[in-house]
């Protein structure tokens, strides 16, 4: 049992069932982007931009299959741990460090995207570093406990994440003028082709196929529950480019902040006890924020710990914890978090895609595999 109470070693009484895999992609995945996520896509590819989603869900659930094989090669055995045997050490070093920084930045990236909508909707007059401590305290309490504590508390928190997403949709259903998604194709293909990288970008979350497999019984049986998550997130992302264009077109979406925040406030019920729809979102938006900062601190920390070879890893964790507040602050604006955050999406599908799939490839090339034959 290492730093943060994994037991990927143990016998198979205490691995999880490969189900587990859904929730975990669908609350790790969903964060504050959700929200912002079609925005980006729309700029890129206007009316077209379900196409993306649709094209986007192709790729992903390919490599999704990919990444589960390259688990399934390795049973029982960290990303850290059969990264040497396929790279060789030197290599596989360097890589974790850019994984490492990969890590942090998006985490500084997340808080400040949290502290941020914190002041715009919740806690106008505090402190933002007070919101932003608290949150990284409880995600590294978390974390100190494992991955498989946070899968557990991903599969609490699954309802009340999708639910209010429905819900909002169902009343946003009336509202919808299918004209805004016409014509299509008039941009040509390219813009789609574009809008597709920007959606594959936005799926941080993806690699945690990799971490949790050493914890499953079979994780060659992870395949469906995998598509399954994937699936609900599509779908998810379809519902709310559906709403957003639906209501606002793309001329009023790429004016606003927050398109999704925007378009739900435009929703009207006659009689209705309730005029500020935008409120549920909140519940959602709560989850995804601190389960995705939870997931991250833990890949940031486990990934310290494996690629350094230190045993106690919970003092680094709230050390880097408080790292990634500082960094926070060191953002001039909001609008620079934006384009940064932009860039990130540019570079995710290396990290999330093309790496791992290069490493199950070397690994069938040189025919190296979990065990003794590894």
């Amino acid at each position: 049992m290492n730093a943060f109470g994994d037991n990927s070693g143990d016998d198979s009484k205490h691995k999880l069932d490969p189900r587990v895999l859904t929730a975990g992609l669908i609350v790790g995945i969903i964060e504050f982007e959700l929200f912002s996520l079609v925005d980006g896509i729309i700029r890129i590819a206007k009316q077209d931009a379900w196409i993306c989603i649709i094209l986007g869900s192709l790729i992903i659930s390919a490599a999704a299959y990919l990444l589960i094989r390259l688990a399934a090669r390795f049973p029982g055995e960290s990303p850290f741990q059969y990264g040497k045997k396929i790279w060789g050490k030197p290599i596989a070093f360097l890589l974790g460090i850019l994984y490492l920084l990969y890590w942090g930045g998006f985490l500084a990236l997340i808080s400040q995207d949290a502290s941020m909508a914190n002041r715009a909707f919740f806690l106008k007059s505090t402190p933002p570093g007070i919101p932003m401590l608290i949150l990284g305290i409880a995600a590294v309490w978390l974390a100190a406990y494992g991955l498989t504590a946070i899968i557990r508390f991903f599969q609490l928190n699954l309802l009340f994440l999708i639910l209010p997403l429905i819900l909002v949709f169902l009343m946003a259903i009336r509202n919808i003028d299918l004209h805004n998604f016409q014509p299509v194709l008039a941009n040509g293909v390219m813009p789609v082709i574009k809008g597709t990288l920007y959606y594959l970008g936005a799926m941080q979350g993806f690699e945690i196929i990799l971490f949790l497999g050493p914890f499953l019984k079979n994780v060659r049986a992870a395949v469906k529950p995998a598509l399954a998550g994937i699936y609900t997130i599509i779908v998810l992302s379809l519902v709310q480019l559906l709403t957003v264009v639906g209501i606002m077109g793309t001329e009023n979406v790429e004016a606003a902040i927050w398109p999704g925040i925007s378009a739900i406030s435009v929703i009207q019920l006659p009689g209705f006890p309730v005029e500020r729809f935008e409120l549920f979102l909140t519940v959602p938006w709560i989850i995804g924020v601190f389960t995705t900062i939870c997931l991250y601190t833990y890949f940031l920390v486990s990934g310290i710990t494996g690629i350094l070879g230190i045993k106690k890893g919970r003092g680094i964790s709230y050390f880097a914890a408080a790292i990634i507040t500082l960094a926070a602050y060191m953002f001039p604006s909001y609008a620079a978090v934006l384009q940064i955050r932009s860039y990130y999406n540019a570079v995710t599908p290396v990290f999330l895609y093309l790496l791992p799939i290069a490493a199950l490839l070397t690994a069938f090339l040189r025919k190296k595999r979990g065990g003794r034959n590894g």
